[in-house]
């Protein structure tokens, strides 16, 4: 990922299909996707509040 703070823009890697990025007030979260498991996004007023992450294991 590479950032340019002056023009508010960043690069990211369309390949990459183990991370997730949101965006809030003005900033990129990265977030790192399990091996298996669930990410639920947890909207309040419009924007992203938070990610919950449920882990599970295939055995």
């Amino acid at each position: 990922m590479h950032l340019d703070i002056e023009k508010m823009t960043a690069e990211i890697d369309l390949m990459n299909n183990k991370k997730m990025y949101v965006v809030k007030d003005g900033r990129l979260i990265e977030h790192e996707l399990p091996d298996y498991g669930e990410i639920n996004v947890v909207v309040f007023d419009g924007k992203v509040d938070r990610l919950e992450t449920l882990l599970k294991k295939k055995i």
